[in-house]
């Protein structure tokens, strides 16, 4: 019954307007946050920004004020504490100097200031987790390629790098300026590499990328994990990352410990990322993976 009432909801919030719906979730929550002591600001307010926005909302058990950055520039008072923004436009946007920022859904985006004001919930899993994960999927994994943009990716492929060690496993980065660059990349992993990770570059995915992704894992045998478990039925052998859901409870958790005065880290990784494996691209594949066994979570 619940499944069902989440399901309608979900459903009339793609068809309306954003403020109606806040309202009305408002209307079943707890004691409402202090007016302007936190906002939640939506680069959209419908797709996954609104469905993360849901599960961030229930999480934190109250209502707060909102904005949808496509239909309005919100004002914010200069005590504002803390800001969740949802979305890269979300993110950028300007809050008052002393406003902690939390941002999640924004990859690629990187804040102008440091010093502690901004947080981001990771769209990428914990390194440690992630080689763990693949390693049990595919027990001979001993080179994983990683694919990212040039332009945006960080600090991560030297993260996964230090993290690879003890699982004796080695990275190979693989930086592209965009997705022209795939076939001739993917020709200079044949033999060098036992899979391929792409990274969640919104620069480099696109449907004809990933389906010169999806051809050359399949004709080399070489498995491909996606960036999110959505993109896995579009030709990936699997893909261990946050859900939104998740995602949407750790800007939550972040959100309860800025406002009690708490410091928060650069970055924070979901606890929980979820495992999706495509088994019927892995048997036509003939990938190297080890399938879960019957009634194995998957």
């Amino acid at each position: 019954m619940l499944k069902k009432e989440t399901e309608r909801i979900i459903t009339s919030v793609r068809r309306a307007a954003l403020p109606p719906l806040l309202a009305a979730l408002c209307l079943f929550a707890p004691a409402a946050v202090r007016a302007q002591e936190a906002a939640a600001v939506l680069s959209k307010g419908s797709g996954l920004y609104f469905e993360t926005f849901l599960a961030f909302q229930k999480a934190l058990g109250r209502p707060i004020t909102s904005s949808d950055l496509s239909k309005e520039k919100p004002r914010f008072r200069s005590d504002l504490k803390a800001a969740v923004a949802f979305g890269s436009l979300a993110a950028a946007f300007e809050y008052p100097p002393r406003t902690k920022v939390i941002y999640l859904l924004a990859p690629g985006y990187r804040p102008k200031t440091t010093g502690g004001r901004f947080t981001k919930i990771a769209a990428l899993p914990e390194p440690a987790q992630a080689l763990a994960a693949y390693r049990e999927l595919q027990p001979g994994l001993k080179r994983l390629a990683v694919l990212f943009d040039t332009r945006s990716a960080g600090a991560y492929p030297s993260e996964l790098a230090a993290a690879a060690a003890p699982f004796g496993i080695e990275i190979i980065p693989v930086s592209l300026a965009g997705p022209s660059e795939f076939p001739d990349k993917l020709r200079g992993l044949a033999g060098k590499a036992d899979a391929f990770w792409l990274l969640p570059e919104p620069g480099l995915i696109n449907r004809t990328s990933l389906m010169v992704l999806s051809e050359f894992s399949c004709s080399s045998r070489m498995p491909f994990y996606a960036p999110s478990g959505g993109l896995t039925e579009l030709g990936a052998a699997a893909a261990f990352a946050p859900n939104f859901s998740e995602a949407g409870a750790a800007a939550a958790e972040a959100l309860k410990k800025a406002l009690a005065g708490k410091p928060l880290p650069e970055k924070i990784y979901v606890p929980r990322p979820e495992l999706t494996i495509n088994e019927p691209f892995i048997k036509k594949c003939g990938l190297p993976i080890k399938l879960p066994a019957a009634g194995e979570a998957k």
